[in-house]
């Protein structure tokens, strides 16, 4: 079955062929690449954190810095990656613009992020960094969860980053949508990594209340958004 990734692997693909050497930002970078480029492809990483840049052994070019409000040189990227970040940034409408600065015409930048209109994101938004780290100890086990290097990390989830938002700055950015899907199931494996039956009836029902509260706007179980988004008029997209 292919996955989110694989559909994005292909929206990317297809946008970028012959180009053999794409120069690509990875935008908040870690440790961690989701998206493959040609084997020429100079990447780029900008993280504020010094030591996740150096924990990327396949940058070629490492930026210390802020994606809300670092210099990012203009149109010189043919693509630019955010993977799990705007989540942690108070002002991700601040960073998706110089993104598409950055950008050269026909250029993309690749979002993924938790939305924050999910049952799970709502939770997270509204519980203090504290409540994350016991729960990524004591509930998923992670001994070393906040620890330097590793998650959770302090978490904003600002409205600015709801995919209506994201939309609404494309737009403003000369951006086409060229692809946009959602995914999660809204149950333990979403919440915990692993299954639980009691963990999914507690869920259920959360899920439940806020598609309730909110009279069916909402689609709580959906916990993750993707987005490829090009500059200029779309070109191709499969």
């Amino acid at each position: 079955m292919q996955t989110e990734r694989d559909k994005i692997q292909q929206v990317v693909d297809s946008a970028l062929a012959g180009k053999e050497s794409p120069v690509v930002l990875e935008a908040g970078c870690g440790s961690l690449s989701h998206v493959k480029f040609a084997a020429g492809a100079h990447i780029v990483g900008i993280d504020i954190s010094a030591g996740q840049l150096e924990r990327n052994t396949g940058l070629h070019e490492r930026i210390h810095g802020d994606i809300q409000t670092y210099d990012l040189p203009e149109a010189r990227f043919d693509a630019v990656v955010c993977w799990d970040v705007l989540e942690h940034v108070e002002r991700p409408e601040a960073a998706l613009a110089r993104f598409a600065g950055a950008i050269r015409e026909g250029g993309l930048i690749v979002l993924s992020a938790p939305n924050p209109l999910s049952s799970k994101g709502i939770i997270t938004k509204f519980t203090p960094f504290s409540f994350h780290l016991w729960y990524y100890r004591n509930i998923r086990g992670w001994k070393e969860a906040g620890t330097e290097g590793n998650p959770p990390f302090p978490t904003c989830l600002s409205w600015a980053m709801t995919p209506a938002a994201i939309r609404k700055s494309a737009a403003e950015n000369g951006l086409t949508i060229l692809h946009e899907s959602m995914s999660g199931r809204g149950d333990s494996v979403d919440v915990m990594g692993k299954k639980s039956a009691s963990v999914d009836v507690v869920m259920k029902l959360i899920n439940v209340f806020f598609r309730v509260a909110s009279l069916g706007s909402l689609q709580p179980e959906l916990t993750q958004y993707y987005y490829v988004l090009q500059k200029g008029p779309a070109s191709g997209a499969p």
